[in-house]
């Protein structure tokens, strides 16, 4: 089983899209993005979809940031007049600065058929429920759809379960203008019939329905459910299923950042008339696997050089894990698990992590040519240090 790493597609896609960061800072352009906080008699299930709406909001936000657009985060009481959020849409579609526009879902009933008032040249992530000039389903569907594609074969068959609903709806219209053979399934329906397909892609929102009994050994299996409980993030998919594909898209970390990624390369489009060249999930994998595999064994001498020179450059922040920070990269060793990762600094993603014992590299995403040639340079003042023995720290 491996897992598949949607924050690999963010980070490809959030690279590319922040070369045109300077354009879009210049622009002043913004993205709105409104959500509803839920109603104080709202169940538990209802509550659980809010809060997963409003953790999908936030990552909007710092996406949008990332690559140089101001979101502009609106957050409404489900209280407010029908008539007040009918102004709000209407001043987006007036507003030249705004871009584009999304708003969350879930929402009170009350306020759907405002929805269709948004400009459709607006609409980045389709919320009107129809297509435009642009796009024909969700960022969502789309991030799924292509993560399919990845993996599909010529005599594919793919399963979606929830395929009536909109995120599903639009996997089917995707995958059938690319010619890939689906079926739907609903949430209900007999889920032994995945057994049928070689991929499966699951958008119930039905916590755990994908036992070990329903799901066979697939090719490929996209978790698109999303459900906040008190332990963290539940998929569709159970965990202890999680062994049984052959790939699968993890909850959390699967499919919410690849929606991420789908939207910033929107956002490009749109307001830049700029298509980005199109991602396949398996060959980012394969190169940023071969730049991992440059970096890390030079991380590797690099930290238990350092440690052995000048201990007082690594700090400890828990009883297991040592750090190592420079102006440009961080380097923690984690005692438990034997492991050493590597990230920029200043940011919690992860680079790189390198398993010590089996020597395996178990993550690589985001690294950028440039990293390379800074690696090479600490490798050549690594070996300059052995051959002349010169006692000096070297600047990571």
């Amino acid at each position: 089983m491996t897992l598949i790493d949607g924050q690999l597609i963010r980070e490809h896609v959030k690279q590319e899209c922040q070369k045109y960061k300077s354009i879009f800072q210049a622009s002043q352009k913004e993205v709105a993005i409104i959500r509803f906080e839920a109603s104080e008699n709202a169940s538990n299930e209802l509550r659980a979809r809010y809060e997963a709406a409003k953790i999908s909001a936030e990552q909007k936000v710092a996406t949008f940031n990332a690559i140089g657009i101001t979101p502009n985060y609106i957050v409404l009481s489900p209280n407010i007049a029908v008539e007040q959020f009918d102004n709000i849409i209407q001043s987006i579609n007036e507003d030249s600065k705004v871009t584009a526009a999304i708003v969350q879902y879930p929402i009170p009933a009350k306020f759907t058929s405002s929805i269709g008032l948004l400009e459709p040249q607006k609409d980045i992530d389709i919320v009107r429920r129809q297509s435009n000039n642009f796009f024909e389903s969700c960022a969502t569907a789309e991030g799924i759809a292509r993560i399919v594609e990845s993996y599909a074969q010529r005599d594919s068959n793919v399963a979606v379960v929830g395929g009536g609903g909109f995120v599903g709806n639009g996997v089917i219209k995707y995958l059938e203008a690319s010619r890939i053979s689906c079926f739907c399934l609903e949430d209900g329906d007999d889920l032994t019939r995945t057994q049928e397909a070689d991929i499966v892609v699951s958008v119930t929102g039905r916590r755990g329905i994908f036992t070990d009994y329903v799901l066979p050994s697939h090719r490929l299996v996209v978790d698109g459910g999303f459900t906040p409980t008190a332990s963290g993030a539940a998929g569709d998919v159970d965990r202890s299923a999680y062994r049984i594909p052959q790939n699968i898209t993890p909850v959390p970390g699967g499919v919410g950042p690849i929606e991420m990624a789908i939207l910033a390369e929107r956002l490009v489009k749109m307001d830049l008339g700029i298509e980005l060249g199109k991602w396949d999930y398996q060959q980012l994998q394969q190169e940023q696997m071969q730049r991992a595999t440059i970096i890390a064994p030079i991380a590797r001498v690099f930290f238990a050089q350092q440690a052995t020179a000048y201990p007082q450059s690594i700090r400890t922040e828990k009883e297991n894990l040592f750090v190592l920070e420079g102006s440009n990269y961080q380097i923690s060793f984690n005692s438990t698990t034997q492991s050493l990762t590597v990230a920029r600094t200043n940011e919690k993603l992860t680079l790189i992590r390198l398993t010590l014992a089996s020597n395996q590299i178990e993550t690589a995403r985001g690294i950028t040519n440039e990293d390379i040639a800074r690696w090479q340079q600490i490798q050549t003042a690594i070996d300059s240090t052995i051959t002349q023995s010169t006692d000096r720290g070297i600047e990571l």
